[in-house]
């Protein structure tokens, strides 16, 4: 019985349990991953968001064509805000154009202040805009700039 080949019960169930362990250890690892890319993609997007948005109220702020005149002969263009659904429009002579995502939600303070309603916007003023984004996950973007017409 010298010449046995083969692996024995102990053996055997060592090397199961080494393989769970390295098995449970790389799919922690793909897991957080995972989670993570996730997490980054939607803070990108958030991101993203902002920019869009900034750059349609910068070009509204700094073109007159899309300016409107009010009884007095100034330029103007609107801006909306509505707390309660968190969403926020712009337009020339009535905010009717969505500046976000359905799925994104915005707070919008201008000389820090929250606006609410709809709201003239004088393009040969400075714009002090402060702006946070946020998405259903809890994740936030937070900008705060000065718009000015050149």
């Amino acid at each position: 019985m010298k010449n046995q080949k083969g692996l024995t019960l102990v053996e055997l169930l060592a090397a199961i349990t080494i393989l769970l362990l390295i098995s449970s250890v790389i799919y922690g690892v793909l897991i957080n991953s995972n989670k993570n890319y996730k997490s980054l993609t939607e803070k990108i997007n958030l991101n993203q968001e902002a920019n869009l948005l900034l750059t349609t109220i910068r070009n509204y702020h700094q073109k007159q064509s899309l300016h409107s005149f009010d009884s007095n002969n100034n330029e103007i263009y609107k801006l909306k805000y509505d707390p309660t659904t968190k969403k926020a429009y712009i337009g020339t002579s009535s905010a009717t154009i969505p500046l976000q995502k359905d799925n994104v939600f915005i707070i919008i303070k201008i000389d820090d202040i929250e606006i609410s309603g709809e709201q003239t916007i004088y393009p040969d003023d400075p714009l002090y805009i402060y702006i946070k984004l946020y998405n259903q996950q809890g994740q936030s973007y937070e900008i705060e700039t000065v718009i000015k017409q050149y």
